[in-house]
């Protein structure tokens, strides 16, 4: 089981998107993009050239994620990690 984590995104434009690893459904690449989604926030797309890094943080008295999370969230940081090397 994974502690309930934040996932930040960091666009080479300067901005960012943060998603809570919450009830996460899959991720993946798909037609250059990566994507990541949950149930509560959605679908995120984001194009690969445009990512300039991510960091991963644990929210301030959160508790634990569900245990199916944990699959999703390894594969989406093996992704991005695979990508940005």
């Amino acid at each position: 089981m994974v502690n309930q984590l934040d996932l930040t995104i960091f666009l080479k434009d300067g901005t960012h998107h943060i998603m809570r690893i919450f009830r996460l459904k899959k991720c993946g690449i798909a037609e250059n993009s990566f994507f990541i989604e949950s149930y509560k926030e959605g679908h995120i797309e984001i194009p690969l050239a445009s990512i300039d890094g991510f960091k991963i943080e644990r929210p301030r008295g959160r508790g634990a994620a569900p245990e199916g999370d944990s699959t999703v969230f390894y594969t989406a940081v093996g992704i991005l990690s695979k990508h940005l090397t």
